[in-house]
């Protein structure tokens, strides 16, 4: 049993319970001599029911220290079970966990841009506490079977010719459990799914409370909800009706199997009357008892692996399946010393659905100077700066730092030595300080100090409650969006780095914290190489040059002066804001 149990096993889950092995082993020798004892008591119950019988009072004496020490052994042995099997299986659930979060962190950006968030949080919590039963499974798939064998060796040795009665029901047994078994798969399969889906539903609807409240959407959102239960609740109600037939069904097979063991005896006695005696027929009944306990084992095992075996097909289909992101290639390295001098020469893009990103995209800048990407929504700026961070490789051509195509280079470090100011500013719960370190973890409390003051957060990160250790709440929650933007920044300043990419670091600040952390920008762009996403025309004024893009082809570069001069569509737009027909943000 415990053969075809392994072979039923995900491959690729075997490796995880083998680095518990010698928990498991433990544990299951507890299993194996604690269910022995239990199969064993038949013989002292002969014994006891005889000495009954016959009156031997000192044997009775006996018999109660056999007994006692008997369950003594079976105390320590379950304990044992218990406690090995239970902590083989959460030290493998968290280093499941911890393999599950290591591979999220090397998949792709596609991917999260296509799963939900709460579907994924659902695998590593659902699914992954569901797999902590394989352990559980193992255990039964030893005691079960070993009960059956034990009992029915019990029945064999006090009366066969009760015992093959008794087994006739066997093949009927098993038939049920295994065609449950199968039903139950399909069942949880359909649980896991939902309760994904409901889980994601849920993550969703609390990160987005705010905007609910501000639509006035409560009713809505809260009948969506409604309905993503009322289908989680009749998923499980299916796998319900597995689990409710299973038990009766097993106990009423095992019924039937005593009543014809009954009917046995009746004609036995009539055949002999002496052929049965109490002590035997009591030692039979008890062992017929052990039998059914393992059958039900057996079939409560078949409804777990049937549970597992659904959690670890979504495991692996939602997480481990996915193909990781390119990585780094063999011999990726770091360079020695960087100036920081960013080239597209030919770039093409094209994203994995098959939409086209750019075209023949060309491009320098040099250390110490800025340039700012302009134009409509969809027309490539964002994912020239994907590029850039290497969470895309060009369909054609190449990005080169310093010379260097940075396919050539580790991925971790190139991102080091970039300091990003996304436009939608993201900050974790934790403390300021934590925060302001992401990027740089053994920065010392100067340099947090400098980079907040570069950003104009130093005084009012004092003059909140508890100054760089207070705790921001999830997403930043308690900062106001100029606040949580020029945390951003200073984000970004703390690691020193050698670029800057900028996705209109200052669109959520006030006119007079505009105007400080622009002056600090242009301050630390001095020695930096600098890529503007650039939603507003004034923010392209201030860079050094100006690339306007239109559906990922480059339609005119220059300064500011330049492209106003040369009189296309860059000037074009400017004359229209100018005169108050074009709003600043221009996608």
């Amino acid at each position: 049993m415990l053969k075809k149990l392994w072979l039923k096993l995900d491959q690729r889950i075997i490796q995880e319970i083998r680095s518990q092995r010698k928990l498991i082993y433990v544990g299951l020798l507890c299993t194996l001599l604690a269910t022995a004892l239990e199969a064993g008591m038949a013989l002292p119950i002969k014994m006891l029911l005889s000495a009954v019988s016959d009156g031997e009072v000192n044997r009775l004496y006996q018999i109660a220290v056999i007994i006692f020490l008997a369950f003594c052994l079976k105390y320590f042995f379950t304990r044992g079970q218990l406690y090995y099997l239970q902590k083989a299986a959460m030290r493998l659930t968290a280093d499941l966990r911890m393999r599950l979060f290591a591979k999220l962190q090397h998949l792709p950006i596609s991917y999260f841009n296509e799963k939900r968030g709460g579907g994924i949080q659902s695998v590593l919590s659902n699914d992954v506490s569901i797999f902590q039963t394989a352990i559980t499974g193992i255990r039964d798939a030893l005691a079960g079977p070993l009960k059956v064998i034990l009992g029915i060796a019990a029945i064999f040795f006090f009366q066969w010719k009760l015992a093959l009665v008794a087994i006739a029901v066997i093949p009927f047994m098993a038939y049920f459990i295994q065609n449950n078994a199968k039903r139950m798969k399909v069942a949880q399969r359909a649980v896991q799914d939902n309760l994904g889906e409901l889980t994601a539903t849920m993550h969703e609807q609390i990160l987005g409370t705010r905007i609910v409240r501000a639509f006035g959407a409560e009713d809505r959102t809260t009948s969506l909800f409604a309905r993503m239960v009322e289908k989680v609740f009749n998923s499980q109600v299916v796998a319900i009706k597995r689990i409710a037939a299973l038990r009766p069904m097993v106990e009423l097979i095992g019924a039937s199997a005593l009543a014809l063991t009954v009917v046995a005896m009746a004609l036995l006695i009539k055949q002999d009357p002496e052929s049965l005696n109490v002590g035997d027929l009591g030692a039979f009944l008890y062992a017929l008892d052990v039998i059914n306990k393992g059958a039900k084992s057996v079939g409560v095992l078949g409804q777990t692996m049937a549970q597992v075996q659904a959690a670890v097909d979504r495991i692996y289909s939602e997480i481990l399946d996915i193909e990781e992101d390119t990585g780094d290639l063999a011999g990726a390295h770091a360079l020695e010393s960087l100036d920081g001098r960013i080239e597209f020469k030919d770039v093409s893009f094209i994203y994995p659905d098959g939409t086209p990103a750019l075209k023949n995209v060309s491009f320098s800048i040099e250390p110490g100077t800025s340039l700012a990407l302009v134009g409509p929504s969809g027309s490539g700026k964002s994912t020239i700066a994907d590029l850039l961070l290497r969470f895309y490789d060009p369909t054609e051509g190449q990005v080169l730092l310093d010379g260097v195509d940075i396919r050539e280079l580790k991925g971790q470090w190139l991102r080091q030595q970039i300091g990003v100011v996304p436009q939608q500013t993201f900050l974790f719960a934790g403390s300021v300080a934590d925060n302001l370190r992401l990027g740089a973890p053994d920065a010392d409390d100067a340099q947090v100090e400098a980079a907040a003051r570069a950003a104009n957060a130093h005084d009012f990160i004092m003059n909140s409650n508890g100054g760089y250790d207070a705790e921001l709440g999830e997403q930043g929650v308690r900062m106001s969006g100029g606040e949580g933007q020029r945390l951003a920044i200073a984000r970004a300043l703390v690691k020193d780095p050698k670029m800057l990419l900028l996705d209109e670091a200052t669109s959520n600040l006030d006119a007079h914290s505009e105007k400080v952390v622009t002056k600090a920008l242009e301050q630390a762009m001095h020695a930096r190489s600098t890529l503007f996403i650039a939603h507003r025309l004034t923010t392209a004024a201030r860079a050094t040059k100006i690339i306007m893009l239109n559906q990922g082809e480059i339609l005119e570069q220059g300064t500011h002066d330049e492209l106003v001069a040369a009189n296309g569509a860059y000037a074009g737009m400017y004359r229209a804001f100018s005169s108050g027909v074009l709003e600043d943000d221009i996608g």
